[in-house]
């Protein structure tokens, strides 16, 4: 059986929505969103929600937060509450060289992009962070007012914009090939043998994006890693702060409005590959990491976890635009842990591109063809800061 849209975008999760209910905004038109599983199956429902506009990088910090203002206004846009709450965030250094990189990082959020970022000592850390009392003391934070919102409230307000406003929605539903006329990419065949022809074949399938890439018959960059989280019972207000550290490897915590506390330590040994499987060592990493920084986390019962998937590029940046060299096909993906924060306003400004023609500047930066040459890529466990350094 056929079908046509004007455009089918392959993914269910935020990016996905995202753009089908900006594009419904613009005009509306024919748009079939096809998801395999259910919507916001993959990482959109498996992150914790954090919404901060402090970044590496200038072209990430002016992107993340024009995102972040997008977020403050999702309620309003969608007419459903996504708790969205303000709340701190706080990158804590604990070693000199650490202070020293993110000395540059403060000056360059603050002059060029108007945040007002505060790069404090180790007695202020704690001060304002009393949860890490007693911990490893911190050298620093590069702290900030950021936010963050719940993921499962904004997936259910786009889930319910996109249906109103007609949206083809196809869950269950799994992409196995694409149809082309040479180069061109002219739609999609599904796994119950079905095709549904369109101009635009849009692939928002966050870490499963280079199976559809592959399909096109490009080689991507993009590498999928798996990303574990637990949660604790729910307690009185312990921190207000949304805390991320990079040494000696990646860990963050925070609490959520429920009291839960959220926390997560990377396996700086883990392979790349497609896995949501989480596992007994990730509890005794992550337990042991936070008792040494936030020892009063002790006290607490942990009642579940789970894992997701980043998307990762070389250069730890999106993947957004139409692809030169497949006409037709546009990709969506590389959101490097970011996807909550950027779907919203990624779904904005690519709607506004394929309806004018025009690329907006905001995601200038991040064009697919900045990899066409090849990019040296970046292992997962090299030093974190390592990442958003220019590749060759």
């Amino acid at each position: 059986m056929k079908s046509a849209a004007d455009v089918v975008i392959v993914g269910g999760g935020i990016f996905g929505l995202a753009l089908a209910f900006e594009l419904q905004q613009l005009r509306r038109r024919r748009i079939a969103l096809i998801e395999r599983r259910h919507l916001g199956a993959g990482a959109s429902s498996r992150n914790v929600g954090r919404v901060r506009a402090i970044q590496l990088t200038p072209e990430l910090a002016r992107l993340s937060l024009a995102c972040q203002r997008k977020h403050a206004g999702l309620s309003a846009e969608l007419g459903a509450n996504t708790l969205f709450w303000r709340a701190g965030y706080a990158l804590v250094l604990y070693d000199e060289d650490e202070m020293e990189v993110m000395a540059g990082v403060d000056r360059m959020l603050r002059e060029e992009i108007g945040l007002k970022t505060e790069l404090i000592g180790g007695a202020e850390s704690i001060r304002r962070m009393p949860v890490l009392e007693g911990g490893v003391r911190p050298r620093g934070s590069l702290y900030h007012r950021d936010a963050a919102a719940h993921h499962d409230a904004v997936l259910f307000a786009y889930r319910r914009a996109v249906l109103s406003r007609g949206v083809d929605l196809h869950e269950q539903t799994e992409v196995v090939g694409l149809l082309r006329s040479g180069d061109r990419i002219e739609g999609v065949t599904l796994g119950d043998g079905k095709e549904i022809r369109a101009p635009l074949v849009v692939n928002a399938t966050g870490a499963w994006s280079s199976t559809i890439s592959h399909m096109a018959g490009l080689e991507p960059p993009n590498v999928p890693l798996r990303r574990e989280a637990m949660v604790t019972e729910a307690v009185k207000p312990l921190i207000d702060t949304l805390i991320t550290f990079y040494r000696p490897t990646e860990g963050w915590l925070n609490q959520t409005l429920r009291g839960e506390v959220v926390m997560g330590v990377t396996d700086e040994h883990d392979q790349p590959g497609i896995t949501l499987a989480s596992t007994p060592e990730f509890a005794i990493r992550t337990a042991t990491a936070m008792l040494s920084k936030a020892p009063i986390l002790g006290q607490l019962r942990v009642v579940r976890q789970w894992a997701g998937m980043y998307d990762v590029t070389p250069d730890r940046k999106p993947t957004i635009g139409p692809v030169t060299s497949r006409p037709g096909l546009v990709q969506m993906n590389g959101d490097n842990g970011r996807g909550f924060l950027l779907g919203p306003k990624l779904g904005e400004l690519l709607a506004e591109w394929l309806e004018t023609g025009a690329r907006p500047g905001l995601v200038a930066p991040f064009d697919v063809a900045r990899f066409d040459a090849g990019a040296a890529a970046i292992p997962a466990a090299t030093d974190y800061y390592a990442g958003y350094r220019k590749t060759a």
